[in-house]
């Protein structure tokens, strides 16, 4: 058990929430019970997350995507119920979207190169957004881009939209988890001389921007690529306070 202030404390330094500028609010965004004995882990603050936290007893929710995004909106409809369930069952929401992209140890992209197999040591910042970087990079022994693509299928546990549109033997890979294969990032990629690009989602024109510019992406779904860090974050809590955790897991297949 610990105090829901000193948790949120070093959770704010521990992930740098202060340091993105973005339209999501990073951090405590509903206030929670004092004492923390549970802390339960999703993707998405949504009422089906909610009501799963409730279920399991949960005193804090962490997700990557809030409920705020840096405008007000209306306490009714599904936005009221929301709120209604976190109040009637006094959990606390914690949310960590860019930071925990971006985060060095924990974070989405490295956690997921990691287990692709690339080298930690070799681990570069990579993903400009507003003049801070978002992802990573980083070299792996030569493989094949169907080999990286088996790889990541069996990791997220589904299948992932290859564009192979660049070199067959890879050396070096970047990712952006989530709706990270946008113009700027691939662009980025191609200039880096990076071999495979990972992300979950992009738009109908990328396919033909990798297609002329030679790039090999590969996408494997927003939610599915998004675990990762929370999965990284649940460990290291676990290891530094005395709590429950648990994972919730509610896929939406995009």
């Amino acid at each position: 058990m610990i105090d829901l202030g000193r948790l949120v404390s070093k959770l704010n330094d521990y992930l740098a929430v202060g340091d993105f500028d973005e339209g999501a609010i990073n951090g405590l965004q509903v206030a929670g019970p004092k004492k923390v004995r549970r802390v339960a882990f999703a993707v998405d603050g949504v009422l089906e997350t909610f009501q799963k936290a409730a279920e399991l007893n949960a005193d804090m929710l962490i997700v990557h995507h809030g409920i705020y995004w840096g405008y007000q909106f209306p306490l009714r409809g599904s936005n009221y119920k929301r709120i209604k369930t976190l109040m009637d069952h006094d959990i606390a929401l914690y949310a960590v979207h860019l930071p925990l992209d971006a985060h060095p140890e924990v974070g989405h992209n490295v956690t997921l190169l990691r287990e692709l197999g690339c080298d930690p040591r070799s681990f570069e910042p990579f993903g400009n957004y507003k003049g801070k970087t978002i992802g990573f990079m980083g070299r792996l022994a030569e493989t094949t881009r169907e080999d990286i693509t088996r790889r990541l299928e069996t990791l997220l546990g589904g299948p992932v939209k290859e564009l192979g549109f660049g070199p067959d033997t890879v050396r070096s890979i970047s990712c952006v988890t989530g709706e990270g294969a946008g113009f700027g990032l691939v662009s980025e990629a191609k200039i880096k001389n990076v071999h495979y690009h990972i992300s979950g989602e992009s738009t109908h024109p990328i396919y033909h921007f990798c297609r002329e510019n030679r790039v090999n992406l590969g996408l494997g779904g927003h939610y599915n690529t998004e675990v990762w860090g929370l999965r990284s974050l649940r460990t290291w809590i676990e290891s530094n306070f005395d709590v429950d955790t648990c994972f919730i897991d509610c896929p939406t297949g995009l």
